[in-house]
């Protein structure tokens, strides 16, 4: 009698158990999704050899230089583990750098109306990129929360300076110089984010995401270290798998 009472007293919870196992199985699903990201690109300078000409060089570049607005994107795949945590990778393209700000060029006697009389530069690397990240996620609605961590690994494609000139007639030029030779072919990016995942149908899920990523490798081998950073807001739209 007693075990038959305790068999009728647990049969409600099989179907509970059940249907958790099965919800807990729905939320591991594999994401694919596309982003894009406008980036704020800069660079900071170190002094690798402690000389006063490179101070003096660093003082000068940071008096001239600024950052210049570049961009991430590409395609991604993600897993999310229990709706608690999600690793993401994939494949982007990044274009980041800097330029200077617009500077007279001072000649004696005074310039023809074939010579430049102002010119500023553009300083562009662009890069494809393999990112490991983590999330962790907070939430069980369509609104949840989530921070990341993480790293990326970039391959060089491409280091570019572009030079714009203006004359003394009104007229303008722009020339482009291919300088990726002498720059290092990987860098690594540690990143950090945080941001809300927006649910918008079963299959559909919306990503934004405030991201900063650092290098932490020099881009050359030089008296003076340089490496580049961004800021940006990642946005991406994500497609769930079955």
């Amino acid at each position: 009698m007693k075990q038959i009472l305790f068999f009728l007293l647990t049969i409600p919870f099989y179907p509970v158990h059940g249907q958790e196992t099965k919800k807990q199985k729905e939320q591991n699903k594999t994401s694919i999704g596309f982003n894009f990201s406008p980036d704020y690109s800069f660079r900071t300078l170190k002094n690798n050899d402690g000389s006063a000409t490179a101070g003096f060089i660093i003082k000068s570049r940071n008096d001239i230089e600024i950052a210049k607005f570049g961009y991430t994107t590409g395609l991604n795949v993600c897993i999310n583990f229990a709706g608690l945590v999600e690793l993401e990778t994939g494949i982007q393209y990044s274009n980041k750098g800097y330029k200077t700000k617009k500077q007279d060029l001072i000649f004696a006697p005074p310039p023809t109306p074939g010579v430049p009389t102002k010119a500023k530069f553009t300083y562009s690397y662009q890069y494809i990129g393999v990112p490991l990240k983590a999330k962790f996620m907070m939430g069980n609605g369509k609104l949840r929360f989530f921070s990341g961590i993480g790293f990326m690994a970039n391959f060089l494609l491409r280091a570019r300076q572009t030079t714009f000139l203006e004359y003394a007639d009104g007229n303008t030029d722009k020339k482009k110089q291919s300088a990726t030779e002498s720059f290092k072919k990987i860098d690594i990016s540690p990143m950090i984010s945080f941001g809300i995942d927006y649910t918008i149908t079963k299959k559909i899920h919306l990503i934004a995401e405030p991201t900063f990523r650092y290098g932490v490798i020099k881009t050359k081998d030089a008296p003076i270290a340089e490496y580049l950073w961004s800021a940006g807001l990642n946005m991406a739209l994500y497609y769930r798998l079955k």
